[in-house]
């Protein structure tokens, strides 16, 4: 199997569009065999979760939402994202058309497929691109759409198995996904999940060669600020009648004057192809606002049963997304019901009306946060075996790290001046899957990698944002 076979070209993204907070269908438990578990160090029990209580019991409604940063995943031989990217837009057919089945493997997590030697490494990087002074100190925890849907799915009672890392980075806990594979594929994919979008919505010419959209948002729950993670399945363009609002419109990513001197149109954006342990960053694409993400979902209509929103109002809430779709067929991929939602208040009332859960999952991050926090080796390992167990424990053998050496001093506050004093041996012995690097801020904050010490000497004047125009940009 190449490697683009699990990827669409021009398509939707890796991975297939599986019911997140259904029991059915997902009950495989992680393959502690090829990955062995830890020390325990800690035991939840269904029956301890039903006594979780955060400390702040008025916080249990999210807050303050944002949209921090985003980047797509490109087409590309070496591993690159373009920031802040864009999601496809939503363009319906004319007319109905009779559509392919979905075939073909598809990925699990696109980033650990894309990036298996630091997945979280993207999200970070496109977050210090789109504001080099973010504030990391501020972050209580890093999740994703996968980790933290897993909690939530816990505490609520609903079987699905699942295992992820976890790791203290200065003050932040960084809940990481975990796949038994990073290029595990999901078994089995029926219907059109994957060929709907590819016939309804379309990456537009700034974000070609695009496989998925990743979104980053921060909120407060709790009394925790949360950075999260997901992918987004498109947004509500200017074409889409009432929703072309002022306040929907995409923004303009500007490229400087001096960027523009120093290379000619046809160069922009452009990096050469580098080793796949190193990650390329570009500029492209609009910063395209929250309001007009949507999820979108399709369903065999012929049996007349319209989705359970039940399953899918929990992952709204999460990734705190506005707008749902939902296309049902005719069982042999004709689609004439086809429904765009603005599903706000819904997912108001859901959250109104599972205050209790909520107040589980915070109560449960809780325990984490403190355990994490007090453990010295700071990598943690998250395991539920069952519907009514959840272990903490340390992570077996050495562990893993969320980030390189150099990202992760970036994360805990290290200035330029302070990583540039920084032993050249210690940099080298810490951060092995990287060249010798010397960490200085271009424009952007991007760190640019050196191959020698006679490149230390060279001008990068005319270097700009996640520019490449060295070629070595991985920071």
């Amino acid at each position: 199997m190449s490697f683009n076979s699990g990827f669409r070209r021009g398509g939707r993204g890796g991975f297939a569009r599986a019911r997140p907070f259904s029991s059915a269908k997902q009950s495989m438990k992680p393959d502690t065999q090829k990955h062995p578990l830890g020390p325990l160090l800690h035991t939840f029990l269904q029956k301890d979760i039903g006594n979780f209580s955060p400390d702040d019991l008025s916080a249990t409604n999210i807050a303050n939402c944002e949209l921090v940063a985003s980047y797509n995943w490109l087409d590309e031989k070496s591993p690159t994202i373009l920031v802040p990217g864009k999601p496809p837009r939503w363009t319906p057919l004319a007319s109905p058309q009779r559509l392919p089945q979905d075939s073909g493997p598809y990925f699990r997590d696109p980033n650990a497929a894309r990036f298996p030697s630091y997945p979280m490494e993207p999200v970070i990087q496109s977050t210090f691109a789109e504001d080099p002074d973010f504030a990391a100190s501020d972050v209580d925890i890093f999740a994703c759409g996968s980790t933290l849907g897993n909690l939530l799915r816990f505490v609520r009672g609903i079987e699905k198995p699942f295992r992820f890392n976890v790791e203290v980075i200065g003050s932040t806990v960084f809940l990481v996904r975990k796949e038994d594979d990073p290029r595990e594929t999901i078994p089995d994919v029926r219907g059109f999940g994957h060929t709907f979008p590819e016939a309804y919505t379309t990456w537009e010419e700034d974000v070609k060669k695009s496989e998925t959209h990743q979104r980053v948002v921060q909120y407060d729950l709790g009394g925790y600020r949360f950075l999260i993670r997901f992918e987004c399945d498109g947004y509500l363009g200017p074409s889409v009648g009432s929703r072309s609002t002022a306040n929907r419109a995409s923004v303009p990513l500007t490229v400087d004057d001096d960027f523009l001197q120093a290379f000619d149109a046809n160069s922009l954006g452009m990096v050469p192809a580098g080793p796949a342990d190193r990650l390329n960053v570009r500029r492209g694409g609009f910063k395209v606002d929250q309001q007009s993400a949507f999820d979108l979902k399709t369903r065999s209509g012929k049996w007349g049963r319209d989705i359970d929103m039940q399953d899918i109002y929990p992952l709204l809430w999460l990734k705190q997304i506005p707008n749902f779709i939902i296309a049902y067929h005719d069982g042999n991929g004709l689609f004439q019901d086809i429904r765009v939602q603005d599903v706000k208040d819904d997912v108001r009332v859901w959250e109104a009306d599972n205050q209790d859960s909520i107040r589980r999952l915070v109560g449960l991050l809780e325990k984490i946060v403190d355990i994490a926090k007090k453990d010295k080796s700071c990598l943690l390992d998250i395991y539920s075996p069952s519907i009514d167990r959840l272990e903490i424990r340390k992570q077996y053998g050495e562990g893993s790290h969320a980030l390189p050496q150099l990202l992760r001093w970036k994360w805990e506050g290290a200035t330029d001046d302070t990583v540039d004093s920084i032993d050249d041996g210690e940099k080298s012995e810490t951060n092995k899957t990287h060249s010798d690097v010397t960490a200085t801020k271009s424009g952007g904050g991007v760190y640019l990698a050196y191959d020698s010490d006679d490149e230390k000497d060279m001008n990068y004047t005319a270097c700009s944002d996640v520019c490449g125009y060295c070629g070595r940009c991985m920071y």
